[in-house]
């Protein structure tokens, strides 16, 4: 089997000053957000099939500051 890689499935855009592209890599589980200026890294959860990974994605997306707005505030104070 081939080298499995990470896989993005869009981007907020302006949230915090930053777009943030949202990325879920299967070897890990792990649902990031990754800052396209700052290349800060925050996860923002956990999945281990990549449908589930997507529907997650997708709600961060329509609604990203109930996702990731807190770990912004703690990470930028």
């Amino acid at each position: 089997m081939g080298k499995v890689g990470t896989f993005p499935f869009g981007w907020v855009r302006g949230v915090r000053g930053e777009n943030w592209q949202i990325i879920w890599d299967p070897k890990t589980e792990a649902i990031i957000a990754q800052g396209a200026v700052s290349k800060q890294i925050i996860q923002l959860g956990e999945s281990s099939k990549w449908m589930d990974a997507k529907v997650y994605a997708d709600k961060v997306m329509s609604n990203p500051e109930a996702f990731f707005g807190e770990k912004l505030e703690s990470k930028t104070g």
